[in-house]
């Protein structure tokens, strides 16, 4: 796929996935704008041995035990969520239904149970503001380009 003028690979086949961040040495990730290398730098955006180390320090989260352990609050998450679509529907019958703000709330609901033990309710606020973080940074990002940074 062409992103402009730059050919792109999206992986979808899960042993596709699992070769690409077995062997992270061997896969370069295309170049970013400078800018977004200033106001964020994860995971995402790391190489090599750096990207080796981060991974090293989070994988312990994923384990199959911890999140086994999360599926009650995950399963709470979904259940509230549903009912509040059955609601919906059922007060009007059949109907169209926007369900991305349903699924960024379910996002943050369940973030919100397994990481800090609370519900999205009580950490809307600190939601709201990564959000229109998130969007400010994607607007300077894509806004502002500096000649030669690439």
């Amino acid at each position: 796929m062409w992103f402009g003028p730059r050919p792109r690979v999206n992986i979808m086949d899960p042993e596709l996935v699992k070769e690409v961040l077995s062997n992270h040495f061997h896969y370069k990730k295309p170049q970013t704008n400078p800018l977004a290398k200033l106001l964020a730098t994860g995971l995402l955006d790391l190489e090599g041995e750096q990207w080796a180390k981060r991974r090293k320090i989070i994988n312990p989260a994923f384990h199959m035990e911890k999140l086994k352990d999360m599926l009650p609050a995950f399963d709470l998450s979904c259940s509230e969520m549903i009912s509040k679509l059955e609601k919906m529907v059922s007060a009007e019958g059949s109907r169209e239904v926007d369900v991305w703000p349903y699924l960024q709330t379910l996002t943050s609901d369940a973030i919100s149970r397994t990481a800090f033990g609370s519900n999205y309710e009580e950490g809307r606020r600190i939601f709201q503001l990564q959000r229109e973080q998130i969007e400010h940074t994607i607007k300077a990002v894509t806004s502002v380009y500096i000649p030669g940074w690439r």
